[in-house]
């Protein structure tokens, strides 16, 4: 109950704190881009968690049920908050102060001095989000559904994995439309007429492993294991070698679209690479890249560290802290050069922990109400020291 009442004040703090400084800031764009940042992570990454859990389906894999289960809960148990922040972002001003094309002078009804795409207007932003949205969710749902009924009509279970197969498979595909959507609107569209056919991509690989990342968090939260009882070293070991896996993935996307964009050597497109690596921003950068692939590369190499819980725990946390910092890299060079403060300041802190504590208090309300759904299953293979 403590913790409880912790979560509720972290989140009212970041409520409280973001209003008021969107409201009195001279600069309202950098409060904006910040939330525009949370945002953006904390939707990656909570629905990674079905994700995790189709992928090991259609792999066949059998320790991943350790994790699956709570990946959908994550998933699931999140859509509420991600409704109502993207309204307050459309809403409240979010998209005029982030998007250039969407201000007073432009989107729709607006007037431009030179030719703006018809896909860059207001309207068509919340279209997009109410399409794409909504069907990854349903069939997230559809997917966890089937589950569950399999669970409940054992003699059928069969007959309702062979669907579950088939939901998994269109749950990832909505996954990597939604993902594309939001990689074009808040991670290039949000520039001048810069594009990256390698960004969707890079995008979800950040997704994929910070997900996966942020899912180990949660397991060794919520998932409860029996007095003097560990988790199977295999389970730990198996998820170092997902974590290893993406890592991988990541650093290939990053380097495919430097290198291409590098090579090119057109202003219009190595500007906006440059602006997120150099300048105000290079520390950021340089934290990033030992986050996502440096740390964890040396890391995961050596085996022993791989069967720990307690190290992959501490890297999963680092990779988080990683791809958030990409997501900030992302967004916030578009808006500013990096001189006026945004992440060391009490408002970008605040957000960070109000979209933590919101994350968790999701699960923990999900639990509340919907009981008879346990985080992982009874024979979760839990085995003595």
């Amino acid at each position: 109950m403590a913790l409880f009442w912790v979560l509720i004040v972290l989140s009212i703090n970041g409520i409280v704190s973001f209003s008021a400084a969107a409201s009195s800031t001279a600069n309202s764009t950098i409060p904006w881009g910040m939330y525009a940042v949370n945002f953006v992570f904390f939707l990656g990454i909570t629905q990674t968690g079905i994700i995790f859990s189709a992928m090991m389906k259609i792999a066949r894999s059998g320790w991943s049920v350790y994790y699956s289960r709570l990946g959908e809960i994550l998933t699931l148990s999140f859509i509420p908050v991600a409704v109502v922040t993207f309204l307050i972002f459309y809403f409240a001003g979010g998209v005029d102060h982030i998007f250039y094309w969407a201000s007073a002078h432009g989107g729709s009804g607006g007037h431009h001095s030179e030719h703006i795409s018809p896909w860059l207007d207001k309207d068509y932003f919340l279209l997009r989000y109410v399409i794409t949205q909504p069907l990854f969710y349903i069939a997230g749902y559809l997917y966890f559904r089937q589950g569950r009924l399999q669970e409940r009509y054992p003699d059928a279970a069969e007959r309702l994995d062979r669907k579950r197969y088939w939901l998994a498979a269109f749950t990832t595909g909505f996954y990597v439309i939604a993902n594309t959507n939001l990689a074009w609107d808040f991670a290039m569209m949000i520039y001048k007429h810069w594009e990256s056919s390698i960004l969707p991509p890079y995008f979800w690989s950040g997704n994929l492993i910070a997900g996966c990342a942020f899912l180990f968090i949660m397991s060794q939260i919520f998932i409860k294991r029996p007095p003097h009882k560990s988790i199977k070293i295999s389970y730990i070991s198996s998820m170092g070698v997902v974590f290893f896996g993406f890592v991988l993935l990541w650093t290939y996307m990053f380097f495919s679209q430097y290198i291409v964009l590098w090579y090119g050597n057109l202003p219009a497109r190595t500007g906006v690479l440059f602006s997120q690596m150099r300048g105000n921003y290079s520390g950021a950068f340089l934290v990033m890249m030992l986050a996502v692939f440096v740390v964890p590369f040396i890391t995961l190499i050596f085996r022993q560290l791989k069967r720990n819980a307690t190290v992959l725990t501490i890297l999963a946390v680092v990779i988080c802290v990683g791809i958030w910092i990409n997501r900030y890299l992302m967004i916030m060079p578009a808006l500013n050069d990096g001189s006026d403060p945004s992440i060391g300041t009490w408002v970008g802190f605040s957000l960070i922990a109000a979209g933590i504590s919101l994350t968790i208090l999701s699960i923990i309300i999900f639990k509340k109400y919907f009981p008879s759904v346990t985080f992982s299953p009874e024979d979760s293979g839990a085995e003595t020291h």
